[in-house]
């Protein structure tokens, strides 16, 4: 009897082991980073971070690490990879702090952006680099432009940090509203002379304009479904308008500066 009690026992343990590994990361610390140390409107306080919770930053690290992304479902997987790039984005600078620019941190002088090439992202049993996450997990993984609304590279031109952590089951809604909100500022500007409309971009738009053309439907498309309702309704009917990008600033995203 006991024997086939244990048995019978077997396969619910079992199914009970494998929905545990498949639970969502907890995130609620990076949630307690981001309310302790960013604010969009004047951005990422990295002495403090460094100062008071530069410790608890790498423990999220590693913790992160360890996670097994095979497990996640398709949402929560995209909510990881975003979440681990913006947290090793973040680390990298608190690490090499004070520096004017992530592209500081580089160790190419000729290669300013080399910062984000190097393998320092703890993942499983070694390390990958911020482009792998970008360009192999995310970009590459999901087809969707709205991603480069979520990544946060440091500088004052990059999309705001969300402030709260990306989550599976609210992972579409998140992406939605951090692309309005991008465009709802100096992202998208839209200006009209004499008929003529002239749309004033993020660089965004012109280094990933075939991620907007092929899984956006084009850059006027993507506006037009994502920009806040004031400006998607300045945009024209016809796609004849002039786009202008502009400058992106490198600068750190630092509020003490």
């Amino acid at each position: 009897m006991r024997a086939a009690l244990l048995a019978a026992l077997i396969p619910v343990i079992a199914l009970a082991a494998a929905a545990a590994a498949a639970a969502e990361p907890d995130y609620r610390e990076w949630d307690r980073l981001l309310t302790a140390y960013y604010d969009p409107a004047h951005g990422m306080d990295y002495h403090g971070l460094k100062a008071r919770d530069g410790a608890a930053l790498q423990r999220l690290r590693q913790a992160l690490a360890k996670v097994d992304v095979a497990a996640l479902s398709r949402d929560e997987q995209l909510a990881f990879w975003l979440n681990l790039y913006n947290v090793n984005v973040v680390s990298r600078v608190v690490d090499g702090y004070p520096v004017d620019s992530i592209r500081d941190l580089s160790t190419d002088p000729l290669v300013r952006l080399n910062v984000f090439k190097k393998p320092t992202v703890p993942f499983g049993a070694g390390t990958i680099s911020l482009d792998t996450i970008e360009n192999d997990k995310v970009r590459a993984g999901f087809h969707d432009p709205r991603i480069h609304f979520a990544l946060n590279c440091a500088a004052k031109s990059c999309p705001p940090l969300r402030t709260e952590a990306y989550v599976g089951a609210r992972v579409g809604a998140q992406l939605d509203d951090q692309t309005r909100r991008f465009l709802a500022g100096p992202g998208l500007r839209v200006e009209t002379h004499d008929g003529k409309t002239t749309l004033h971009l993020s660089k965004i738009f012109d280094w990933f304009e075939k991620d907007f053309r092929q899984w956006g439907g084009g850059v006027l498309a993507f506006l037009r479904r994502h920009a806040p309702p004031p400006k998607a309704q300045a945009l024209p009917a016809a796609d004849d308008v002039d786009l202008e990008h502009d400058d992106y600033d490198w600068s750190l995203n630092d509020w003490r500066r």
